[in-house]
């Protein structure tokens, strides 16, 4: 057990390290996105939401985010709505920050010599609670009631029988939206959903982890979230991937439940040479972990569901005074 824990341990060990050194690579070698840029952005509008905002906030920061910002808006592969929502919230930073600072006016200055993306109706910038309703709309999305909301999470169970019928691309593309929605620490979305759809492939993949006996050889398709520890400066920060994750997770399935189809989460054991096969069959670098895998399809409508009892709420819920 000690050998087998050292192992893991080890590999763990491994995989941070390659995920600093990868981050320190990319810190500024980027095109599309950056997770350091999204960091940052993300911190200024915790700033620009206090309810008694300071005149001078951030400048620990400011110059590095104008920079990382320049280098994206230069960009031609740019993210747009990362560009957008970097461009918004630096624009509001600011209109509010004081100018007597000598740190924010030579960002503000390299900010406004930057190309400019003009003004959109609703910006992606801090917006009131009293606006959330008419943002989530916008999107796309409906408030749900609690009740209906409530009858989605029941109605969200792990099946493992599913028709012999693919599942449309569509379908996993709107879930993977709904995924994108889960909150992230410092928005930095350390994941990617890695989506198999033919059988030699489903089959290589649902061999690895355990508890895919009797059903794994028969998923429609299968999604195996993989976290990224390049998105990191610190080591503190490396469990991070599995809590970000888990919650996009969650997420997806939600979104899948939505569509009509059917789910199972696949449990990932911390098995050193699972991590590496998986790794070999995605190609993923050393830096990039295994999280869990998600089977998919259209649930068959006689087979069994396990009922699964949950825990009652006084069972978990602690009031601490």
């Amino acid at each position: 057990m000690q050998k087998k824990l050292s192992a893991a341990l080890r590999a763990e060990q491994r995989a941070t390290l390659e995920g600093l050194a990868a981050f320190a690579a990319h810190k500024t070698a980027f095109s599309a996105t950056s997770p350091l840029l999204r960091r940052n952005i993300h911190r200024l509008e915790k700033g620009l939401c206090m309810p008694e905002r300071r005149d001078i906030f951030g400048t620990a920061f400011i110059g590095e985010t104008v920079a990382l910002y320049a280098r994206l808006v230069t960009s031609h592969s740019a993210e747009q709505a990362e560009l957008r929502w970097a461009h918004d919230v630096l624009t509001r930073y600011f209109a509010v920050t004081s100018g007597s600072d000598e740190t924010i006016a030579a960002a503000r200055k390299a900010f406004l010599d930057l190309p400019a993306l003009g003004s959109t109706p609703a910006p992606f910038a801090p917006y009131t609670v009293d606006e959330l309703t008419t943002y989530a709309s916008q999107a796309g999305a409906a408030q749900a009631d609690y009740p209906a909301f409530l009858a989605l999470c029941r109605g969200r169970r792990s099946q493992r029988w599913f028709e012999d019928r693919p599942v449309e691309m569509a379908q996993i593309e709107a879930a993977t939206a709904a995924a994108l929605q889960a909150p992230s620490a410092c928005n930095r979305q350390p994941y990617r959903f890695y989506c198999a759809t033919t059988r030699p492939m489903i089959d290589r993949i649902a061999a690895l982890p355990l508890g895919t006996a009797g059903f794994g050889d028969q998923l429609p398709a299968l999604i195996a979230v993989v976290g990224d520890l390049s998105m990191y400066a610190e080591p503190r920060d490396r469990h991070l991937i599995h809590i970000d994750a888990a919650l996009a997770a969650m997420q997806l399935m939600l979104g899948f439940t939505a569509q009509g189809l059917g789910s199972v989460p696949i449990n990932w054991p911390d098995i050193p040479e699972n991590h590496q096969a998986l790794r070999e069959i995605l190609g993923l670098a050393p830096h990039q972990v295994p999280v869990m895998l998600v089977g998919i399809g259209h649930p068959k409508a006689d087979s069994m569901v396990a009922y699964s009892a949950k825990r009652e709420v006084s069972e978990v819920l602690s009031v601490v005074d």
